[in-house]
């Protein structure tokens, strides 16, 4: 399994004794270095601009040729307060055209550290109250601005990663279908989608039909992978709750050709995050091979007969 990619989560590495929101800041070569005693582990997605804060890109370039770790994507994320009040659906012109800059800035990085994948996380395009937004308004600002950043340079791969929720009361790309839905009216062959299995959870959505979907449109750029008890970002070990849910996405990441970065977006907040992060790549080495099996042994099992899937799902967990 070599030839698999996978990636972690730089700022799991910095929490740690109960504390999530750590007081002590460490530097993105720091944390380099912590990843790279984590076994198996090949790759890494770095944050903009808050990764490149600490450290220049010639060190961080070379923090990550000694650790012999890959940089598979660039990972914007659009701070607060602000972008507070939305990036890309900001009512403010001045600010969502900052929002674009902060994106031209994240691809030049991209091309620097040799990765295509550009993934965004419109943490603040929401709203909390009725009236608030003007929900067309603001997706046609969306829209425009991903056309936009699409276009600077068509080599680069720009993926949304959608959360129903949090930080925002609701989020305007609150579902799969929302943001294939945006996908499709930018109408750019380098945009897609990155989707996050926790997310999913939180939108009461079964992450392998939301897979299956994406990847039949060819679309699906990116998989954050995680779990969580369905109510909120949990962050917690891969197939720690969700088992079967994990042996089914995986089924179909088999079956319709993923070829991503599987990348482990978790909290080791209690937990030693290096160990963690090897559970992770343990349990998800597993979890590919059970479905690249699946898939070749049972190509047409979902067919509509569910205790005969359920008992082959059963029967490949003993």
């Amino acid at each position: 399994m070599s030839e698999v990619l996978f990636s972690t989560r730089l700022n799991s590495f910095a929490l740690g004794n109960g504390l999530k929101y750590p007081s002590k800041t460490v530097s993105t070569v720091e944390l380099i270095k912590l990843a790279s005693k984590v076994k198996g582990l090949n790759a890494l997605e770095l944050n903009y601009p808050e990764h490149f804060t600490s450290n220049s890109v010639p060190e961080l370039e070379s923090a990550l040729r000694d650790s012999k770790l890959k940089v598979t994507g660039i990972q914007l994320r659009w701070p607060a307060p602000k972008f507070s009040n939305g990036g890309f659906t900001n009512p403010e012109m001045s600010i969502r055209r900052d929002a674009i800059k902060l994106v031209a800035e994240a691809i030049e990085i991209a091309k620097q550290l040799k990765t295509d994948h550009v993934l965004l996380w419109p943490a603040h395009d929401g709203y909390e109250y009725p009236l608030q937004m003007n929900y067309v308004e603001g997706w046609n600002w969306f829209k425009e601005a991903m056309q936009e950043i699409a276009d600077i340079d068509t080599s680069i791969r720009i993926s949304i990663e959608y959360k129903p929720a949090e930080p925002r009361g609701r989020t305007l790309l609150n579902t799969t279908g929302a943001v294939m839905k945006m996908i499709s009216d930018v109408g750019r062959a380098n945009v897609g989608v990155t989707l996050d299995f926790g997310h999913l959870l939180m939108a009461k959505e079964n992450p392998a039909q939301s897979a299956a979907l994406c990847l039949s449109e060819n679309k699906l750029f990116g998989l954050q992978l995680n779990d969580s008890h369905g109510a909120a970002d949990d962050g917690l070990l891969v197939g720690s709750i969700h088992v079967t849910e994990t042996v089914e996405i995986c089924y179909y990441l088999a079956k319709y050709g993923y070829k991503g970065t599987y990348y482990f977006d978790t909290d080791p907040v209690r937990e030693d995050p290096i160990r963690e992060c090897e559970m992770n790549i343990e349990r998800m080495k597993h979890f590919i091979d059970l479905g690249s099996s699946l898939a070749k042994k049972y190509p047409d099992i979902a067919n509509g007969d569910a205790l005969h899937s359920s008992e082959i799902i059963w029967k490949s967990l003993k």
